[in-house]
C-alpha cells in the first residue's frame, strides 16, 4: 500500500468515527407535547362529538386562561376542559412551546366542535343539546 492510500484510509476511518459520535439525541417521550405537535384537533373534535363530550378547550398558560371565542351560554351549557403547561418548568422552552401550540389547537378543536353542533342545531344558546334529543 502506498502512503497516499494509507492516508486516505486513515482519513476515512477518522471521519467516520467523528460523524458517528454526533448522533441524534432523542428527546424524552413527552406524549402531552407530541399530541399538540402532531395534533389533529379536527379529528379529535369529531371523536369527542361522537362520544357526546361537547366540552370546549380552554388554554391555561400559568395564571392566564385563554377562553374560546364562542357564545358564553354555549361554554356554560357544555363546559370546558383545559390544556395547561403546568407540567413544564416556567420560563423554559417547553413551557412556552406548549402554550404556543395549545392555542391554535384549541381554536381549531372548538371551531370543529361548533360546526358539528350546528349540523344538529345544538349551536344556539336557547337550542337543544344532545340530552334533549
Amino acid at each position: 500500500m502506498s502512503n497516499n492510500t494509507r492516508r486516505f484510509m486513515l482519513l476515512a476511518i477518522v471521519s467516520t468515527l467523528m460523524f458517528a459520535g454526533c448522533s441524534y439525541v432523542k428527546q424524552p417521550n413527552d406524549r402531552k407535547m407530541k399530541k399538540l405537535v402532531n395534533g389533529m384537533p379536527e379529528y379529535e373534535a369529531n371523536e369527542y362529538f361522537g362520544k357526546r363530550d361537547l366540552r370546549f378547550i380552554v388554554v391555561r398558560d400559568g395564571e392566564q386562561i385563554t377562553t374560546p371565542q364562542l357564545p358564553a351560554c354555549l361554554v356554560e351549557k357544555f363546559g370546558t376542559r383545559e390544556l395547561t403547561n403546568e407540567d413544564y418548568t416556567p420560563g423554559t422552552y417547553d413551557y412556552e412551546k406548549y402554550a404556543a401550540l395549545a392555542r391554535p389547537y384549541a381554536k381549531y378543536f372548538n371551531q370543529t366542535l361548533v360546526t358539528l353542533m350546528a349540523d344538529r342545531g345544538w349551536d344556539k344558546c336557547n337550542g337543544q343539546g344532545p340530552a334533549d334529543d
